[in-house]
């Protein structure tokens, strides 16, 4: 059998190393180990079974969980049976699912626990619902089909095979930060196309341990976390759950991470966090390292000046500081990879400085989804890096990317409309702003759509004014408003942790967040870094007021999606009346 769509990939590489460890999932405390026959058993078990309920090729089932074994297990015994497979959020809601499940024409759902089975029970168009944990005696669970489902292994082998490139795999639902959710349609060739051209830039071999912790429902996480150490013989381990992350680095010790912006910046200000309450002495050598490893990370991206003094200094630090925060991170990472949103300049800086090669990457849902990714020996920071292999990027006269290649989708489901205006001229239009280097390295500028106008006819881009706010070591998030508006302003989550610093300096204290950003001399401090933050922008760009919040946007909330974009009407409509008492005179 050849590689020709991901379910014969997953049987022919069972076949050749059954005994081959391939999956890693904790249970009772312990991470367990599970071959490639293992998990083929269950696979097979899991397409006979759909088989069996009459799903036929076009046929869609849908998965709702957190990720786990079982849902790689769901997903490959959907491929297997020559259905495709729908992902869900875990945090939709009822009524989201049920929008998903019906446009998709789904009758058969995966879900998780009883808590996910509360959103789906009236569902009476879903013929079977199976559960990953036992809800009841009524609800057919994973471990029922495995102890009792009979195996058609022929049968499977000839649908596998008769799989073309143009099949479908999946339907993913675009998160939606405007208006309802889109089904993209993407096929067997998608993917291997970013399966096998992704990882001649990594170097991806079976001697590889990946750690899965994004969103399986996402696409990021599908391609790279599953897909890709699928086909090259890999191992996946799964985190148990994002507190628990800084444990399962250190007790997996991948060589291989994929992340979104946020979780680096967090894990970093949890290294500032330690930092804060050490001597002096440790705090001031902390600093100074970092600042060499910022130095060392641009003088090896762009040829920066790296004095003698300075390279003198860095095997210090090495020897002293970087090398146990990279043991935080198991002490074996080739790569780290990230992707889903901007990273921070200073957050690329401080990683590659410190001997962590953190490589940013492009992509979208509709292209399955890299289009661009750094190289590691030529990782320009603040860039998103060259196309893949046979992809093609060409910038637009209004600065929009538009992308053609065999990673991009044929198009939405149920959407001719919106497949007409989604393409130009046989490119995708990706709907970012964005800029080509004379070596080909794509830079992200902003987002298209985001654009808003002031009352008095100017221009002005949320985003760039955004990434230059953030910059700010006082500010985790920040959201510009002010569309049709005389001046803009905006909503700022200060970094907690940086003004805790700040205020133990000056002998000041606070009951908890709501105190902390209600206190007047923190709203001057922001007040203060904000105007020096924008002094570089032009006066129309600059912002006038703000609110502060006490806690982060969460997915929880509906106020981010899945890879922690701002979906900014949800936001903008629950604090509308705050935003709205800046303009009162």
């Amino acid at each position: 059998m050849k590689k020709e769509n991901l379910a014969v990939a997953f049987l022919k590489n069972a076949k050749a190393n059954p005994h081959k460890v391939f999956i890693k999932y904790k249970e009772a405390g312990e991470y367990r180990n599970y071959t490639w026959e293992d998990i083929e058993n269950y696979v097979l078990k899991i397409a006979s079974f759909l088989l069996y309920k009459g799903v036929k090729k076009g046929d869609k089932v849908a998965i709702l969980s957190d990720n786990r074994l079982h849902w790689f297990c769901a997903d490959l015994g959907i491929l297997c049976s020559g259905a495709s497979n729908v992902p869900i959020y875990q945090t939709s809601t009822s009524g989201q699912i049920e929008y998903i499940l019906k446009d998709a024409d789904v009758k058969i759902i995966f879900l998780e626990n009883a808590a996910q089975y509360e959103k789906v029970k009236n569902f009476n168009f879903l013929s079977n619902i199976i559960s990953f944990d036992k809800i009841n005696d009524q609800v057919l669970t994973f471990n029922d089909i495995i102890s009792s489902q009979e195996i058609h292994k022929n049968k499977i082998e000839k649908i596998v095979n008769k799989i073309k490139k143009d099949d479908l795999v999946t339907l993913i639902y675009t998160s939606g930060t405007t208006g309802p959710p889109k089904g993209v349609y993407l096929s067997h060739g998608n993917f291997l196309h970013n399966v096998i051209a992704g990882s001649e830039v990594l170097s991806i071999n079976e001697n590889d341990i990946f750690l899965s912790h994004l969103p399986l429902s996402h696409v990021f996480e599908r391609c790279v976390g599953q897909f890709i150490p699928m086909y090259f013989q890999s191992i996946i381990a799964y985190a148990e759950k994002i507190d628990t992350i800084a444990d399962n680095l250190k007790e997996i010790k991948p060589t291989l991470f994929v992340s979104v912006p946020r979780l680096y910046e967090k894990i970093l200000e949890g290294i500032v966090e330690k930092v804060r309450v050490a001597s002096p002495f440790k705090r001031k050598l902390f600093y100074s390292s970092k600042n060499t490893a910022s130095k060392y990370a641009e003088h090896i991206a762009y040829g920066k000046n790296f004095s003698f003094f300075d390279n003198l200094k860095y095997k210090f630090f090495d020897k002293k500081v970087y090398s146990k925060l990279r043991d935080i991170f198991g002490g074996r990472m080739k790569y780290m990879v990230s992707g889903g949103a901007k990273l921070p300049y200073e957050v690329g800086l401080f990683y590659n400085g410190i001997g962590l090669k953190l490589i940013e990457g492009y992509g979208l849902t509709e292209t399955s989804p890299v289009i661009t990714v750094n190289l590691p020996d030529k990782n320009k920071i603040g860039f998103v890096g060259p196309a893949l292999r046979d992809v093609e990027i060409k910038i637009a006269e209004d600065g929009e990317i538009l992308v053609k290649g065999p990673n991009v989708t044929k198009g939405y489901h149920n959407k001719p409309k919106e497949n007409k205006e989604a393409f130009k001229d046989g490119y995708f239009c990706t709907g970012d702003i964005g800029e080509l280097d004379e070596d080909g390295y794509l830079k992200i500028t902003d987002r298209k759509k985001d654009i808003l106008v002031t009352s008095g006819g100017k221009n002005i881009a949320p985003q760039a004014v955004e990434t230059i706010i953030k910059e700010d070591p006082f500010i985790t998030e920040v959201m510009v408003y002010g569309d049709g508006k005389k001046f803009i302003t905006a909503i700022i989550i200060p970094d907690f942790n940086a003004i805790k610093q700040w205020a133990d300096e000056r002998n000041l204290y606070f009951t908890d967040n709501k105190d902390m950003v209600n206190n007047e001399k923190v709203i001057r401090l922001l007040h203060h870094r904000l105007e020096k933050r924008c002094a570089p922008l032009a006066k129309y760009e600059k912002i006038k007021k703000f609110i502060l919040l006490d806690k982060e946007f969460s997915m929880e909330n509906g106020e981010v999606t899945p890879t922690l974009k701002l979906k900014r009407k949800i936001i903008t409509e629950k604090y509308k009346n705050e935003l709205e008492s800046l303009y009162e005179e």
